[in-house]
């Protein structure tokens, strides 16, 4: 079982959110939410990303970095969306992490001042198309990580996996989460470096 910093999405930490970790948690695994919101959600991604903004992306990476310090034990990152810039940047920076998802973000690894280390298994989910996922820091990245394995689900909305989102769709939800169980099983093996991109 895993132990896991999952952070949230520009909505803030969600009750759907905050739902898909509990049952993470009932599969036997260890998952810690920083909220860098402090309590506070959105109904709208435009105003969780100008709300984003005013926080700052410093103040945002040393959430990520504290919550880090505070479970020095978890060794796998998830990111959904804007918080798939802070699950990256541990993933890059932090020698102990052993797996990293992202959902619906993504940044050229040298964005965050380094590079991707070809050891960590990386998984990425991703509507498509996708407004907030930049296609070109999803080439970068894959290039830089050739072992990373690419889920897109045509005709999704961006947060299609948070029930609190308008964006929900069950399906895709289900298939997603089945594929993140699938994936925390792996984590920890030998990478399949013949791993392709999928869709939905």
């Amino acid at each position: 079982m895993a132990e896991i910093l999952l952070f949230h999405h520009a909505l803030g930490l969600t009750e759907g959110l905050s739902a898909f970790a509990e049952r993470l948690r009932a599969g036997g695994h260890v998952v810690h939410c920083p909220d860098a919101y402090a309590g506070l959600t959105f109904d709208r991604t435009d105003d969780g990303v100008r709300h984003a903004q005013d926080i700052g992306h410093d103040a945002l990476a040393e959430v990520a970095r504290r919550a880090a310090r505070e479970h020095r034990r978890a060794t796998v990152v998830m990111g959904f969306s804007l918080g798939a810039a802070q699950a990256q940047l541990l993933a890059q920076d932090l020698p102990r992490i052993r797996g990293c998802l992202l959902m619906g973000g993504v940044l050229p690894p040298l964005a965050l001042g380094g590079d991707w280390r070809h050891q960590v298994p990386l998984e990425i989910h991703a509507a498509d198309p996708d407004e907030w996922v930049d296609e070109d820091a999803l080439s970068e990245l894959t290039f830089r990580a050739p072992h990373a394995r690419v889920y897109r689900y045509p005709g999704r909305g961006h947060l299609f996996v948070d029930r609190s989102s308008r964006d929900y769709d069950g399906d895709a939800a289900d298939l997603f989460e089945q594929r993140v169980e699938s994936w925390l099983e792996s984590v920890g093996q030998p990478l399949d470096h013949s791993a392709t991109a999928r869709a939905l």
